[in-house]
């Protein structure tokens, strides 16, 4: 008789947990579509169309969550509607739990990063987020200064940028991404000499990287011999 009753009970507790994982998955499907429809909408400058989708995405996200509290994945989805909704507190709240359910997850590392960036956290939190990310999936530390950049960049704080690209460049020094970038984020903030350097550096490591001649030449500067 006990014996039945376990296997009625865990008969009971595996049909719950199915029904969780599709209402979860079917909330995602609706999130993802939200979210990839108020990308586009920010990307032409449709900014309140944008936020209306990362708003319905967010609640779908949430019903994900509310399925599934301890997959990683489902917690980066509502971390990243989050972020996109300049709501960084409740997003790095989410991403450190998608860390914490998966250690591994690069993505929710990076979204940390920037939101921690974005919202003028201090520099000890985001040096251990960063020092936390390298350590548990040896992400690119050139990529990661670049991330840095790149949030000073877009609050306005050009001022603390040398630093974090100089920073990028040193530790990434024969990757033609980050070298490209760096002298673009220098093109950027008006420093034409650091712009070049970087871009020459990257057309020499990688001749065939999309848009780094381009650049050059708007910057007027010769391509070096390949």
């Amino acid at each position: 008789m006990r014996t039945l009753v376990l296997i009625l009970v865990l008969a009971v507790s595996l049909g719950m947990s199915g029904c969780n994982m599709y209402y979860a998955d079917q909330a995602t499907k609706r999130g993802v579509e939200a979210y990839d429809t108020g990308k586009q909408a920010q990307k032409h400058g449709d900014l309140a169309k944008a936020a209306t989708y990362y708003r319905e995405a967010k609640r779908e996200f949430q019903v994900a969550v509310e399925n599934e509290p301890t997959v990683s994945n489902r917690h980066l989805n509502l971390g990243r509607a989050y972020q996109a909704l300049k709501e960084y507190d409740q997003a790095v709240r989410e991403y450190d739990l998608a860390i914490r359910y998966f250690p591994g997850n690069a993505k929710a590392h990076w979204g940390k990063i920037y939101c921690l960036v974005n919202k003028g956290a201090p520099q000890k939190q985001i040096t251990e987020a960063v020092n936390t990310a390298v350590t548990q999936v040896q992400l690119d530390p050139g990529r990661i200064y670049l991330t840095w950049a790149m949030g000073y960049y877009h609050t306005g704080q050009t001022s603390r940028m040398p630093e974090m690209l100089d920073k990028a460049a040193q530790a990434s020094p024969r990757d033609a991404y980050v070298q490209a970038t760096v002298g673009r984020y220098y093109q950027a903030i008006g420093q034409t000499g650091s712009a070049i350097k970087h871009l020459v550096i990257a057309y020499e490591l990688d001749p065939n990287q999309p848009g780094v001649a381009y650049d050059l030449g708007v910057l007027g500067q010769k391509l070096p011999p390949r």
